[in-house]
């Protein structure tokens, strides 16, 4: 436990970590980027193993991290200040408060890699595909924005396509097999710690992808 202080404390003295007044983090971000850059998130961002993946594979994208513990967040953000990721940063709050950090439309894409399927029916609120989250993406997304959904969790990804046709979003693609799909590709071979372990333990990835127009 001291340990995770201490990692609470230190990840926000870091210039790539941005916390507070949601307000004005917005605006402080865009001052690190320092370029009009498209906007990709990566909520629930952990270690941030896809915000850092992607950042190094597309150098002209702004890449954020988001998560509401900061000792998750202090492996990837030390990691990109080290591996001198200027494209990558990250935001230290509650998912359903991001409309109140971008206030506009900017967001072009969404990776939501391995979220806690809550699956009990008690907690399915806090899905990051329930409608209250989608209202949210939608303040905070450009028309045409991409989100992509990554899951070894059966319920999880039943559950998101049910939110996907009641909300009359458009499916992109979903497949309960990702790794033997036509969509295994680029981008999403990034693995995750979680995804690792659920293949070693025989388990099938699921991928959705949708978007809110």
């Amino acid at each position: 436990m001291r340990r995770k202080g201490r990692k609470q404390k230190e990840v926000r003295t870091f210039p790539n970590v941005f916390h507070g007044n949601l307000e004005t983090i917005s605006e402080s971000v865009q001052k690190y980027f320092n370029n009009k850059h498209p906007i990709v998130l990566e909520l629930g961002c952990g270690n941030g193993e896809y915000t850092l993946a992607l950042a190094q594979k597309y150098p002209d994208k702004n890449f954020i991290g988001v998560d509401v513990k900061g000792s998750r967040i202090w492996t990837g953000a030390k990691k990109a200040l080290n591996l001198s990721i200027i494209n990558a940063a990250f935001i230290i709050t509650y998912i359903d408060r991001l409309f109140l950090v971008f206030k506009n439309p900017v967001v072009e894409e969404i990776w939501i890699p391995f979220p806690n399927p809550f699956p009990l029916r008690k907690s399915i609120k806090q899905r990051l595909v329930h409608k209250r989250f989608i209202d949210v993406y939608r303040k905070t997304c450009l028309p045409k924005a991409r989100i992509h959904l990554k899951t070894d969790d059966e319920t999880l990804y039943s559950y998101a396509l049910k939110v996907i046709e009641e909300e009359n979003l458009k499916l992109i693609a979903a497949t309960d097999d990702l790794y033997n799909s036509e969509f295994y590709k680029d981008e999403l071979k990034i693995q995750t710690k979680y995804e690792i372990q659920h293949l070693h333990d025989g388990k099938k990835i699921k991928y959705i992808c949708f978007s809110l127009t």
